[in-house]
């Protein structure tokens, strides 16, 4: 079944921040942090930051805002007044979304080098609480909301590498290097599941898109493969770009990207005017149930046990329902 979307759109795009409790979500545009009540729609706060802003993140008890931008600095703004509480370059390295502790005294921040750094919003110090490089790179590392636990990929080489993936619990009553450890889960003896394809941290499983063998792999938490299932048909004349599961694993979101079967035949001027497809499939039955044009499709996922969903893209977020 298709059906046109009339979805509603919020200022701010590139990479989702949602709040565990679904309350709100923040967004990013160039210097500026978006937050959104997620039942009404409405926006609480629009606050000026850090130029090349790449994530927002809030704290939960909704008192903080912590925004990171492209190199490496982190922002703490408040929430009540919009205005910045301080800065600090942290490491001085781009990486992947951060998280506040349950306590929201302290942002964990997880950079491109693979490092764990700890930031206290009180002292306003920055202390690194793990550095190890076991392999030759850090491919991908991520917090799961879900586990609780921080995911780091470590490949052996550059490219399409064989390696590791590991796994971390932070002890929020022992935040010293001492106490933060990762430990091994699974070798990747061909190659690591690939992040830039779609990396999805569920409720009880994860998934990854394979496409050398054009399937979706589903596994546990520990990394350990459950099942392979097919890739959907859809109406698409181009390869999937990146895939998203849903949180309760009931819909696949992929993106194909613009419409093209070999897009290095068309001038570069013209490429941006090729139509954009994405696609949102029950995972069970591989039906189609919506479509999307939007272009640049950067993020995505779902909420209200999977009945609405939320598309980020580089120029505005778009929120809507499956019904």
């Amino acid at each position: 079944m298709k059906s046109k979307s009339k979805d509603k759109k919020l200022s701010g795009g590139f990479e989702i921040f949602m709040a565990e409790d679904e309350s709100l979500v923040a967004l990013i545009s160039r210097n500026t942090v978006y937050v959104y009540d997620l039942a009404s729609k409405d926006r609480i706060l629009a606050a000026k930051t850090v130029s090349n802003a790449s994530c927002a993140i809030v704290s939960p008890d909704k008192k903080y805002i912590a925004a990171k931008n492209t190199s490496g600095t982190l922002a703490l703004i408040s929430m009540e007044s919009g205005l910045e509480l301080c800065r600090c370059p942290m490491e001085m390295c781009e990486g992947e979304m951060p998280f506040f502790t349950l306590d929201s005294r302290h942002v964990i921040d997880l950079d491109w080098g693979g490092r764990v750094i700890l930031f206290d919003t009180e002292s306003k110090v920055h202390t690194v609480l793990d550095n190890t490089r076991p392999l030759v790179r850090c491919d991908f590392i991520h917090y799961d909301f879900f586990s609780k636990r921080i995911y780091r990929f470590m490949a052996r080489d550059f490219g399409n590498s064989p390696g590791i993936v590991q796994s971390m619990v932070i002890d929020e009553k022992h935040l010293d290097p001492e106490h933060a450890e990762f430990t091994t889960l699974r070798k990747f003896p061909f190659s690591l599941p690939d992040h830039m394809k779609g990396v999805s941290f569920c409720k009880s499983h994860n998934y990854w898109l394979d496409l050398g063998k054009k399937k979706i792999i589903r596994s546990d938490k520990d990394f350990k493969v459950k099942a392979r299932l097919g890739i959907p048909k859809s109406n698409s004349i181009s390869e999937p770009k990146k895939m998203w599961v849903s949180p309760n694993e009931k819909y696949l979101f992929i993106n194909y990207g613009r419409q093209c079967k070999d897009v290095s035949k068309v001038p570069l001027g013209e490429r941006k005017n090729l139509p954009e497809l994405s696609v949102l499939f029950d995972l069970q039955s591989g039906e189609i149930v919506k479509e999307f044009a939007y272009d640049y499709v950067s993020d995505f996922t779902m909420y209200g046990k999977d009945s609405s969903y939320i598309i980020a893209t580089w120029s505005g977020t778009y929120i809507g329902t499956v019904e």
